[in-house]
């Protein structure tokens, strides 16, 4: 009987906590939806659609903001999604800490976009933390209606980075960046896994909003 006790008085405490974090997850993923949603209907053509399509991957961060237990320093949660065949899977959650994002950044919360290219920088997103521009290349993204020249990273693989300030997108250095995964996020978001191999594997289904988030990016491939 005591054992029963326990166990209901553990489960009253967890409930909770696991369904705040949930939704946390789920306000992560609408909200890079949004961001995809604005990026591709951009009137100015700013960001160059084609390098979605030849994509291997992409990272969106909602709202990276100033931390203050990091001094000069920026923290943010994010999603990222695999590309493959013309489908994509996930998202499955990381975050990001940089020293400076520019002057772009200001005092104001930024959204970020990383737009990975080649499977190389796409399994960097496998491991539990690396950092841009030591484990995988990375350049400020190119702006425009297109961006076929045949850059470093065009050839090699690496990241182009994207900054979206007051809806207008340019590219962002982020050099040195450090990305972790988060697998308490994609617990308590998918239930059934927190790995992130898995869930972009696609050995997983999400929940109703990434299917919204998938959908918005298939209107664009």
């Amino acid at each position: 009987l005591f054992v029963c006790i326990f166990l209901v008085a553990v489960l009253a405490l967890y409930l909770p906590v696991y369904a705040a974090e949930a939704e946390k997850a789920n306000n992560i993923v609408d909200k890079s939806r949004i961001i995809v949603e604005e990026m591709v209907r951009a009137e100015d053509g700013e960001f160059p659609q084609d390098l979605l399509k030849q994509a291997s991957g992409i990272a969106i961060i909602p709202g990276m903001i100033k931390g203050g237990f990091i001094i000069g320093g920026s923290y943010g949660k994010g999603v990222v999604l695999k590309h493959k065949a013309g489908s994509w899977a996930g998202p499955a959650f990381i975050s990001m800490t940089a020293g400076s994002l520019g002057l772009q950044i200001g005092g104001e919360s930024i959204d970020l976009l990383l737009v990975i290219v080649g499977e190389e920088a796409m399994n960097a997103f496998m491991q539990n933390k690396f950092k841009l521009g030591a484990d995988v290349g990375l350049a400020a993204g190119p702006v425009g209606g297109h961006a076929s020249a045949a850059t470093e990273i065009t050839l090699k693989g690496g990241i182009y980075s994207y900054s979206r300030s007051k809806g207008a997108f340019a590219g962002v250095s982020i050099e040195g960046a450090g990305i972790s995964s988060q697998p308490d996020l994609n617990k308590a978001y998918y239930g059934s896994t927190g790995s992130t191999p898995v869930i972009l594997a696609g050995k997983v289904s999400p929940p109703a909003s990434g299917h919204k988030l998938i959908a918005t990016l298939n209107k664009h491939r």
